[in-house]
């Protein structure tokens, strides 16, 4: 049997259209941007002489748009070191921007402060305020620089790499 240009061009673009048609179900289906990571940061505002965080962010975005944050360390200010931990829940929707960017577009949260926190609360305000995008919500661009280091920022934040918490992959 002998192929003509025809046929061989139409296996051709079969094949085209079916790899094209595997690449974007594997990209569109991966997670849907679930991931965990950790981070270290230490956190000074602008206009303040002494207040500052310094502690641990735990970044977890879950299963049916729900995530949380944990940051916990310690907070500097005129009434000294002080320990602080609080939980962040919230929603978010996410958009892969491309196999190594994704969008995460917090919309709704809430924080708590544990029992044994003793850091003020506007500490805490500053500090959430610096991911946000002057809206309501909050906004975290992530950038997969290798298979476990993650460069999380927003418009307003400093940029943070996050290490893929283990079993955790980039979706």
């Amino acid at each position: 049997m002998k192929l003509t240009a025809k046929m061989l061009f139409l296996l051709s673009l079969l094949l085209f259209l079916l790899v094209a048609a595997a690449s974007v179900y594997r990209l569109s289906s991966q997670g849907d941007g679930m991931m965990t990571c950790s981070t270290k940061a230490i956190m000074r505002f602008e206009n303040m002489e002494k207040e500052n965080v310094n502690g641990n962010i735990h970044f977890t975005f879950g299963a049916n748009g729900n995530g949380s944050i944990v940051v916990e360390g310690y907070t500097d200010s005129d009434a000294g070191w002080l320990y602080l931990q609080r939980y962040v829940k919230f929603t978010y929707t996410t958009k892969r921007i491309s196999a190594t960017d994704r969008h995460y577009r917090i919309s709704k949260w809430e924080s708590s402060a544990s029992s044994i926190d003793q850091s003020p609360n506007v500490i805490f305000d500053y500090f959430m305020r610096e991911m946000s995008d002057s809206h309501d919500g909050l906004f975290l661009n992530a950038q997969q620089l290798n298979g476990t280091s993650l460069l999380l920022s927003s418009i307003n934040s400093p940029l943070f790499i996050c290490t893929l918490k283990p079993g955790s992959k980039f979706g």
